[in-house]
């Protein structure tokens, strides 16, 4: 079971290189510029994080940082893609007041921080609906499966979707269950991970 954990863990990790390849062979420009940023970003984090837990810590600082910069990065391509960006301005801003709050006085930094994450998802699972809905109404393209904002929309609507319900109990599972299980829970994270990698 922990062989498999583990492949899972590195699978995750690693999946963020398809993207990464793709966009060097390919040399693509505009918000796809900001996919790429957020997969290197994704892949530094995860190799901090995986460094820090061998050396026997808690990786739960990367883990919130890397959580802020993907929710901003997110925030820009779908500030971009729709068409009401004042909604776009207004949840970035009211995120980072909360994330403020939450880092003072709920759930430190040094913590799993579930509040922020679930905030967080449920801020750019709307993004991603509103932009579903936004493509049925203006059908920007002809062929949708070689529109690329589709599958970049259709990445973040699947994994925050799923790990939505994960990011809310995970907190309560890192503190009071063991590492393994941990690892197991968190093993659904990272299947999601591998699926969104792929769209992207």
């Amino acid at each position: 079971m922990n062989t498999f954990l583990y492949a899972l863990v590195y699978s995750s990790i690693f999946s963020t290189l398809i993207p990464i390849g793709l966009f060097l062979v390919k040399k693509s420009k505009g918000f796809i510029v900001a996919i790429f940023i957020l997969v290197v970003i994704s892949f530094l984090f995860d190799m901090i994080n995986l460094i820090t837990v061998f050396s026997g810590y808690r990786g739960f600082y990367s883990f919130n940082t890397y959580f802020i910069l993907q929710f901003l990065l997110l925030s820009y391509i779908f500030s971009l893609l729709l068409d009401n960006k004042k909604f776009v301005y207004t949840s970035v801003l009211l995120f980072v007041i909360f994330t403020f709050y939450v880092s003072l006085g709920v759930q430190g930094f040094a913590e799993y921080q579930s509040w922020t994450r679930t905030t967080g998802g449920i801020i750019l699972l709307t993004y991603s609906v509103l932009y579903y809905r936004q493509l049925l109404i203006t059908l920007p393209a002809q062929n949708i499966s070689q529109y690329a904002p589709f599958w970049i929309n259709s990445a973040v609507f699947l994994y925050f979707s799923f790990n939505l319900f994960l990011f809310i109990i995970a907190n309560y599972v890192f503190k009071n269950f063991s590492n393994e299980i941990g690892m197991t829970v968190w093993g659904f994270h990272n299947i999601n991970n591998i699926v969104k990698n792929i769209l992207f």
